[in-house]
């Protein structure tokens, strides 16, 4: 595998990390090669592959591109130090602000050099594809709302319009706070091998939420001092929601659990919490 790919192991210890990936480390660098399979295995690597080498000379936040070999289906980029998001996210003592604020800089920055590729996007396919996410946030808010009767229609539909407003735009479609790694302030985007039109908001919402143990909510959103915009507060307040209602196989949670891990900023998002009784949690800046 290692001579596919083209890389020597002298002087190199070779570790297993997960399914699919190994860390190759040495003296002067560390790097990480991963095997794809499964399903559309050659596309997920020519996508990862092409991301990595277009993005990175334009100074998104991702690993730097190394090597690549068809024929293995396998990629070696830059071993990138740090936890996870996700690890963080866990943790006793939750990511700061800076951390918050280091976050939501790099998705600027990698939506940014996003652009254009999302430029290419011919309008039949942004039109259909604006339906289709429609059509998947209004099922999540639907279930929401069957499932918490107290909370208005209204403020739900809100919570589905605020998120699902703007046109979607190319976006890494396998978000989650294990796709990104902190090390300090430095932050990288990694595992990008599905690409697709989505909605930045609830994308983001997406990576910056985790589940623990005991199957509670835990959201980097509520760190920042004066975010999150109202999009990003209305997915990760519905995403929140759809977890505590046991939406994707998960057990249902007491709304009561999701107390001060909503940002609460926004209109809607602030009647949902007065509607659970959970007013308590919204900041003092919240108007």
């Amino acid at each position: 595998m290692l001579a596919a790919t083209g890389q020597s192991i002298a002087r190199r210890r070779l570790t297993h990390v997960r399914p699919g990936l190994w860390r190759l480390s040495g003296r002067q660098a560390d790097l990480a090669i991963k095997l794809f399979d499964g399903s559309n295995a050659i596309e997920r690597f020519r996508t990862e592959a092409a991301l990595y080498r277009e993005l990175g000379p334009v100074g998104a936040p991702v690993p730097d591109l190394v090597a690549t070999h068809e024929g293995a289906i396998a990629l070696v980029r830059t071993w990138v130090p740090g936890l996870t998001l996700y690890e963080h996210l866990l943790a006793d003592e939750p990511p700061n602000q800076s951390a918050a604020e280091a976050v939501r800089e790099a998705w600027r920055q990698l939506t940014n050099a996003l652009t254009p590729w999302d430029a290419r996007i011919q309008p039949a396919r942004r039109r259909a594809a604006r339906r289709k996410r429609r059509m998947e946030v209004g099922a999540v808010a639907q279930a929401v709302a069957d499932c918490f009767p107290t909370i208005p229609a209204e403020a739900i539909h809100d919570l589905r319009e605020t998120v699902a407003t703007a046109d979607p735009a190319v976006l890494p479609l396998d978000a989650s706070p294990s796709n990104i790694i902190l090390d300090g302030d430095l932050v990288t985007f990694i595992d990008m091998e599905l690409l697709g039109l989505d909605f930045a908001d609830w994308t983001y919402g997406k990576y910056v939420m985790a589940i623990d143990a005991a199957g509670a909510v835990r959201s980097l959103a509520t760190s920042h001092p004066d975010e999150p915009a109202p999009g990003i507060d209305a997915a990760v307040t519905l995403l929140a929601l759809a977890r505590a209602a046991g939406l994707w196989d998960a057990p249902r949670i007491e709304p009561e659990a999701l107390s001060g891990l909503l940002p609460g900023r926004s209109l809607a998002s602030r009647r949902v919490l007065q509607c659970l009784g959970l007013e308590s949690s919204v900041t003092s800046d919240s108007g």
